[in-house]
């Protein structure tokens, strides 16, 4: 479980531990269909597509790959301002310290409908990560820059450490998902710039309280902290003791924290849901805006670019309700005087705000697979040449399940007194039992310890309790996505 840093503190170790327990459960269920961040209006998430540009100085994963290193294009979806945050740090390490041999990839971001990511397989529902670790597009996972990908036991390897393996079944290696040992495969300069930048960006325009924490493996930090503190000595790249001080502070390592494993092949970046139209809504305007030019410039040679003006392609959701945003980028997009533009083969259309000429929205489609469609522009400059461009968008697929969203309330449990035993039912809307893995009757029996647990069919979920007399009180166990247990009351009958 990864909670919440504003609840974690060196000297608050005990309430962490309480916090780990069941009590604090309720604090950080996801794999449930829900957005935890969501304040009664869905958030509008943007898909993260693949570089446009090598010069991008990122890159992303064709599937997902072995040893947990996500490459799965559903997961990508994120806030728009987080994306512009990931893409112009990136850009601004490839420009200081030149191409990295392996750039990081991206991993897991959030689901289409802002919940941390689950899949559903052979063996039913399983959440991708811990319950509310990667709500809302605000929990980013990112992998290192290595300087290889050659593992000790496969490849690619992701780790930025040879030594996270250990013992398993007849001897083979099994991932520990943990450095065993130095972070001997990364590529540490341009990853602590990378990170350096991030802080950089958010001490700059937002005062510092966007980034809420870094979770990175141990053995990774001590590398990183070990370049920053070099750097800031030596006043190198801007680096000052201020900003190791602070990029020290919002590392996450803790097993206390639920952060120690799972890191050894990627951080995960934490922002807080910073409020888009209050103070910060010009600095997030600005930081959109100069994402936006840098992707036109990135372009520039491609199907998609003419004299200096680009097309972009953003595709966003809102309540799973897909929409693609279309606008011309650039500084040669000022001699544009005509434009129209189509999107699959539909019908041309013009842009229909007279305050933003070079910009339309129109609606993509939802499918069950992955696929692809083109975005065309075609343009007149007011020197009378005619321009097309083009290009290709991916569209991730949708899966039907991500419209449920499951919450304890939505289960009742309804209880009879027969002659032979206490007749139990647990009723839920059936569209639940996509994400629900097992039912359990948790059975406490005056002085018996522990519990008795009656397993319940998920198509029929009932059961005939005998000796009634002696049960003191009885819970619904509900499994959601292999992740969360849901508890709900059972009323016992009046005698």
């Amino acid at each position: 479980m990864l909670l919440p840093r504003t609840l974690i503190s060196s000297g608050r170790r005990l309430a962490a531990l309480a916090c780990a327990s069941l009590l604090c459960a309720s604090l950080v269920q996801a794999n449930d269909g829900r957005n935890r961040y969501e304040q009664g209006v869905p958030a509008q998430l943007f898909h993260l597509h693949a570089p446009v540009s090598p010069q991008a100085g990122f890159r992303v994963l064709a599937e997902d790959m072995a040893g947990g290193a996500d490459g799965d294009p559903a997961f990508r979806w994120v806030t728009r301002p987080a994306l512009a945050l990931l893409r112009l740090a990136s850009r601004r390490t490839h420009e200081a310290l030149g191409a990295a041999p392996l750039p990081f990839p991206v991993f897991d971001l959030a689901s289409e409908n802002g919940d941390t990511p689950l899949q559903i397989g052979p063996e039913g529902p399983r959440g991708r990560h811990p319950g509310g670790s990667h709500d809302g597009g605000l929990n980013l996972d990112l992998g290192y820059y290595l300087t290889s990908e050659q593992g000790r036991h496969e490849t690619p390897d992701y780790a930025a450490c040879s030594e996270h393996h250990k013992p398993g079944a007849g001897g083979q290696p099994v991932d520990a998902k943990i450095c065993k040992g130095p972070a001997d495969r990364l590529d540490t300069p341009r990853q602590t710039f990378f990170l350096l930048e991030l802080l950089r960006l958010d001490r700059e325009r937002f005062a510092g309280e966007w980034v809420e924490a870094i979770g990175i493996d141990a053995q990774v930090r001590a590398a990183v902290l070990a370049q920053a503190r070099q750097w800031a000595a030596r006043r190198q790249h801007g680096v000052t003791a201020a900003a190791v001080q602070t990029l020290e502070a919002l590392f996450a390592s803790s097993p206390y924290e639920g952060w120690a494993y799972s890191h050894h092949h990627h951080v995960h970046l934490r922002l807080r849901p910073l409020e888009g139209s209050g103070r910060h809504r010009r600095a997030f305007e600005q930081l959109i805006e100069q994402d936006r030019l840098l992707e036109a410039r990135l372009l520039a040679g491609s199907p998609a670019a003419v004299r200096g003006c680009a097309l972009l392609t953003e595709l966003s959701s809102f309540n799973l309700a897909r929409s693609l945003d279309l606008r011309l980028a650039g500084p040669g997009c000022a001699q544009v005087r005509t434009l129209r533009l189509r999107f699959h083969g539909g019908e041309w259309e013009t842009p229909r705000d007279p305050l933003e000429p070079l910009h339309h929205v129109v609606n993509a489609p939802a499918t069950p697979a992955f696929g692809s469609a083109l975005a065309e522009a075609e343009l007149g400059f007011a020197d009378g040449q005619q321009a097309l461009l083009r290009r290709e968008l991916a569209l991730p697929a949708q899966a039907p399940w991500l419209r449920v969203r499951v919450e304890a309330r939505d289960f009742v449990a309804r209880t009879q007194a027969q002659a032979d035993g206490l007749a139990v039912r647990l009723d839920f809307p059936p569209a639940h039992a996509v994400l629900i893995d097992q039912i359990q009757l948790l059975v406490q029996r005056r002085g018996a310890q522990p519990p008795e647990r009656v397993p319940l069919a998920l198509g029929q979920p009932q059961a005939l309790l005998a000796n009634a007399t002696e049960i003191a009180f009885i819970e619904a166990e509900v499994g959601l996505s292999q992740r969360i247990r849901l508890r709900v009351p059972v009323p016992m009958p009046l005698r």
